[in-house]
């Protein structure tokens, strides 16, 4: 079993927390907190040995196998690299860095202490992804040409929605996902759960674009991206500021893939001209994260390395893209 620490107090973090619990793969050890009242009402309500607001603690306590930040983006290099250095293995939430040359800079660190580090990009590692990778595969072998690529859309009218538009009526500070200092916005926030499946399916784009609608205070609040191939158009609409209904599609020839909600795929469906869809995939756990809380213990205690250099891979590639897509 794995003992566990975790970085922030938001809602996330909880839902990781209880499905570490639900995996029975690990063992909450210690909460950290910016203020030590929080984190001992945090340790108490989840069973934890003891709360911090102390890093350097957190850090260096070696009963502590594996740490969990859910810190804000701006922090994760700082936090990730502080774990690392104190011998843990570290799951941080995406996008895990600002910059590719900090994702290489961790992921070198974690290499040469002999650590995992993963990017928590939760969906990827869901049954359900699983079935749409391997029939992606399969009609990508199947179809001629044209290949026309894919829409994907994600949606989701943030609860920090009006409160940021009250901050800036107020002249007051904006919630951090709104926030760019905190290297946040429509983007890096959610875009990055459709851009995670279409890099991962179709690859490295040879040409990418942006085009955001900014908020008063330059943060994106939604946009549209596009990634160019070499016979093939990906687009992705993402937004923190309306709610979209629409599914995501890949195109093979006269048949679509669709996937009801790109972030949790609840649904894999195929559809046919005069036929009726047939549903591939309609998995769901109790958590939505204890996939991905079973797939990295399984890695670390399986020393699985084809497996994590795959998922290394693909979180520096996503970390790339996102470099070259940031709104300036």
């Amino acid at each position: 079993m794995l003992n566990l620490a975790t970085i922030g107090t938001s809602w996330i973090t909880e839902q990781f927390i209880e499905a570490c619990e639900l995996s029975t793969e690990y063992k909450l050890q210690a909460i950290y907190s910016r203020t030590k009242e929080k984190a001992d009402q945090w340790a108490d309500k989840h069973g934890a040995k003891y709360g911090t607001d102390n890093l350097d603690q957190l850090f260096s306590d070696e009963a502590i196998d594996v740490v969990y930040i859910a810190s804000p983006n701006s922090l994760h290099f700082e936090h990730v690299m502080g774990a690392l250095n104190g011998d843990k293995h570290v799951i941080v939430e995406k996008p895990a860095f600002s910059t590719p040359e900090l994702a290489v800079e961790a992921y070198r660190l974690a290499e040469d202490k002999g650590l995992y580090l993963f990017e928590a990009a939760r969906h990827i590692h869901t049954k359900n992804y699983a079935c749409l990778r391997q029939l992606f595969e399969e009609k990508k072998k199947e179809a001629s040409y044209p290949f026309l690529g894919a829409n994907l859309h994600i949606g989701q009218y943030s609860s920090k929605y009006d409160a940021y538009q009250q901050a800036l009526k107020e002249g007051t500070a904006v919630p951090n996902v709104f926030n760019p200092i905190f290297e946040a916005g429509s983007l890096m926030d959610i875009g990055v759960y459709p851009l995670y499946v279409a890099l991962d399916l179709y690859g490295e784009p040879h040409k990418v674009s942006y085009h955001p609608v900014k908020g008063p205070n330059g943060i994106d609040l939604a946009g549209h991206v596009i990634l160019d191939y070499i016979d093939h158009q990906v687009t992705i609409f993402t937004s923190k500021a309306v709610h979209s209904r629409l599914q995501s599609e890949f195109y093979f020839d006269n048949e679509t893939i669709q996937v009801n909600n790109i972030t949790d795929l609840d649904r894999v469906s195929v559809y046919a001209p005069g036929q009726e869809p047939t549903v591939i995939a309609q998995y769901s756990t109790e958590n939505p994260l204890l996939d991905e809380a079973v797939h990295f213990a399984t890695i670390i205690n399986q020393k699985d390395q084809a497996t994590y250099q795959r998922l290394k891979e693909l979180s520096l590639l996503v970390a790339r893209v996102l470099d070259e897509l940031k709104p300036h």
